[in-house]
């Protein structure tokens, strides 16, 4: 994670949502995790090079999109995800996120699937929220910006072998929280850890390529107990990263940029180039 890059914002049904729009070629929508913005992604966005265009939201709560709205469930941002990309231009787009933005990104598939070239589910809270997490919801109110707070979401979240391999990155993390509105976070917090329904109805639905990261240390959602509800997605591939914790797009990039090449190819298996096709409008 580095500096704030400069967004341009469009206007939703959620309000403005501020995103980095860089590079031209295969375009793929991020949406974030609880507890960062884009620059979850920097790490993946590096390692995928050119011929990729990267829509790198921030989401509301998090990052310079107007606050959220009250609770607002992930069907309602992937409509809002939806808007965006029809004020850009574009048609279809490989669709991806992590834990929260994971869940978005399968609502945005199971929707849209005539818009989503393929859909990359990472880290992903599969069921529905079971209540509690008010530890969670009342730190981040009155501590959510500081690095403190930010600190102990990086044991949370990241594997020790993760912040023993790359401590920069871990650092990076808890300093952004610097920069979040603890009120406006705190909301979506609530929203996603106590009130979500989770994806149940949604997995069944996906018929685009589509590929689930899990961290085998992922302590927030473990293996064991997300692979059967992974299961009820029944085209597609499950991928579980070794020595990975709960933020994929930090801790396993390289896995992740193979991941989006291989919904790439599979999307267009006819385009050796795929990862290099055409430009859907002007970088940022």
């Amino acid at each position: 994670m580095t500096a704030l890059s400069v967004p341009r914002r469009c206007s939703t049904q959620v309000g403005e949502l501020a995103l980095i729009d860089e590079g031209t070629g295969t375009p793929v929508v991020f949406w974030p995790s609880l507890f960062s913005d884009h620059r979850l992604y920097v790490e993946v966005v590096r390692a995928l090079g050119p011929g990729w265009r990267t829509l790198r939201f921030d989401g509301p709560g998090f990052g310079r999109s107007d606050p959220p709205r009250g609770d607002v469930q992930a069907d309602v941002y992937a409509h809002a995800v939806l808007e965006v990309l029809d004020a850009l231009g574009l048609e279809q787009v490989i669709v991806a996120g992590c834990s929260w933005g994971g869940q978005i990104a399968a609502h945005v598939a199971a929707g849209a699937p005539a818009r989503v070239l393929g859909a990359l589910i990472m880290n992903a809270p599969l069921g529905p929220s079971l209540g509690g997490h008010l530890f969670e919801v009342v730190g981040t109110r009155w501590l959510g910006a500081t690095t403190f707070w930010g600190n102990g979401v990086v044991r949370s979240m990241f594997s020790p072998a993760s912040r023993r391999a790359h401590p920069e990155r871990a650092r990076a993390f808890a300093s952004a929280f610097r920069s979040f509105d603890p009120v406006a976070a705190a909301t979506t917090v609530r929203t996603v850890l106590t009130r979500s329904p989770g994806l149940g109805d949604v997995l069944p639905r996906l018929t685009v390529p589509t590929t689930i990261l899990m961290g085998a240390e992922d302590r927030l959602y473990p293996v064991a107990r997300m692979r059967p509800l992974a299961a009820r997605a029944p085209t597609a591939r499950l991928e579980v990263l070794p020595s990975c914790g709960h933020l994929a797009p930090l801790e396993a990039p390289e896995a992740v940029v193979a991941a989006l090449r291989q919904l790439a190819a599979a999307a267009r298996p006819d385009r050796p180039d795929t990862a290099a096709n055409r430009a859907d409008g002007p970088s940022h």
